[in-house]
């Protein structure tokens, strides 16, 4: 997959399989990256963020409210989403 100027979501991202995938569309040159993860990770997610020069929310997935919220703050700060991984 080709990210290059994209804007990528990236969920479960404080962590593991979802950090990585992060720091790869990052690295690829995506146009921004957002990190999701829930609150109990706020540190760690806030973190990666600062790592790659994107941008941290906290959210569960599971919740339909913070999933709008998610895609709300990602076209805010970068437009419309290309990539939600």
């Amino acid at each position: 997959m080709h990210v290059g100027d994209k804007v990528c979501v990236v969920t479960g991202a404080a962590s593991g399989i979802g950090e990585a995938a992060a720091r790869a569309f990052a690295a690829a040159g995506a146009r921004g990256v957002v990190v999701a993860d829930l609150r109990t990770s706020r540190d760690r997610l806030a973190g990666v963020a600062g790592e790659i020069d994107g941008l941290a929310v906290t959210a569960d997935v599971g919740q339909e409210a913070d999933i709008q919220a998610l895609i709300s703050a990602a076209e805010a700060r970068f437009g419309p989403v290309d990539v939600f991984f």
